[in-house]
Formats: structure tokens, C-alpha cells, sequence
């Protein structure tokens, strides 16, 4: 019991309860994916292929991609309740014929090289252990011209306003576990980028949340 227990915390490093997790996607967080998702699409102008939604956690980012493009959408979490839950949205949203669940750890992807199109994550690489080796199974899983759109914005100022006015109010420490983590991984990056050596990165840091965006 205690060893399960114990599997469980590590699986749910950002959500440690996948009910809980699910209903402040549903409830507070859901109007930023589909907005998020046209700024992805924007800026890398990938609508078809296979996209890796990466620590999807219910797959809210992943599912929004997949509802305004072409992409075949695979869901990556190391917890299986969280891509059950994934599952099931993917289904009752008719996308279940463009998904795969597919659970691991972000630091040895079980996928091919080159085999992805283009690469996702929201909110999930401050909890990730090691970002040079988590950045470089993201490249190493992604065609030569392929994109990565990894971060945690809001999508809009308003949006990250909103949201952040309901979670310090609902739950005023709600940024405590990974505040100090954020700031780590942004110092991190460059020096990260530079010895990945992808064809290009840009950092996009502004009032709506901040990204990290790579070409291969």
C-alpha cells in the first residue's frame, strides 16, 4: 500500500489528485486551451500530422489542438488516471479516432525519433527533474522542421488575471510548489538551448504567461 501510495505522488507531481486536477481544468482554467491552441497554430502553422500533447494531464491543451486542426494527437503522462480521464474526453468529443495515451516519463519518451510533427506542454515542465534530458527527448521525438510550444501562459492578460484572482482566492498557496521552479527552469533554458543546439528558440515572455518556442 504504501509503495503505491508512494508511485501515485511521483506520477502526480503538478496534481496530485487527478478528480481535483480535473475539475479546476474544467471549472477555472478551460477558457485558456482553446486560445492557447490558435496562438500554437499561429505560430507554427502545423495543422496536419502528429502532435505529442506532453504531461497532458486530462489532455485539455492537446484536445483543443485537435479540435481545430488535422493533427493525430498523442496524450503523454506518467499517470494513468490522468490519461484515462483524457481517454474519455477524447471520446465524448469525436477525436478519439485522431488520439493515442500513451503513459512514460517525459525524460525517456517511447517514441521514435522523428516522429512527431510538433510537440506541446502546458504547465507541466516545472516538475519535470532533469530539463536538459526532458528538452532533448522533446528533439530527439521531432522531425527535422518540427516545432515544440512548451510554457505556461494564459493565453490573454485577462485570462491570467481571471484565473489568478480565483486560485489565489480558492487556494491562496496554489503557486507555492512550483513558483521556485518556474524561475529555475527560465534560467536554465539558455544555456540548455545552446548545448541542444536546435535550429532556432525564441522565449515568449509577456503579460498573457511565458513559452519557450523550438525549431528543429
Amino acid at each position: 500500500m504504501d509503495k503505491d501510495k508512494n508511485r501515485e505522488t511521483k506520477e502526480h507531481k503538478g496534481g496530485t489528485n487527478p478528480q481535483s486536477f480535473d475539475r479546476i481544468v474544467r471549472e477555472v482554467f478551460a477558457p485558456i486551451y482553446p486560445v492557447i491552441a490558435q496562438q500554437i497554430v499561429a505560430k507554427t502553422l502545423t495543422t496536419s500530422g502528429r502532435c505529442l500533447d506532453a504531461g497532458c494531464g486530462t489532455g485539455a491543451l492537446g484536445r483543443a489542438i485537435a479540435q481545430i486542426t488535422d493533427l493525430h494527437v498523442t496524450f503523454f503522462d506518467q499517470s494513468i488516471e490522468m490519461l484515462e480521464l483524457a481517454k474519455w474526453y477524447a471520446n465524448d468529443e469525436n477525436i478519439g479516432d485522431r488520439s493515442a495515451f500513451l503513459e512514460g516519463d517525459i525524460h525517456s519518451i517511447l517514441l521514435q525519433d522523428e516522429s512527431m510533427d510538433i510537440v506541446i506542454s502546458r504547465g507541466s515542465s516545472p516538475f519535470w527533474d532533469d530539463w536538459h534530458r526532458a528538452y532533448g527527448e522533446i528533439l530527439r521525438v521531432l522531425k527535422v522542421g518540427g516545432h515544440a510550444y512548451i510554457g505556461g501562459g494564459f493565453g490573454t492578460k485577462e485570462l491570467r488575471d481571471s484565473i489568478t484572482a480565483h486560485m489565489s482566492k480558492e487556494k491562496p498557496d496554489w503557486r507555492d510548489s512550483f513558483k521556485d521552479r518556474i524561475k529555475a527552469e527560465r534560467e536554465a533554458l539558455p544555456q540548455i538551448m545552446e548545448k541542444l543546439n536546435p535550429a532556432s528558440h525564441t522565449i515568449i515572455d509577456d503579460e498573457s504567461g511565458w513559452w519557450v518556442f523550438i525549431t528543429k
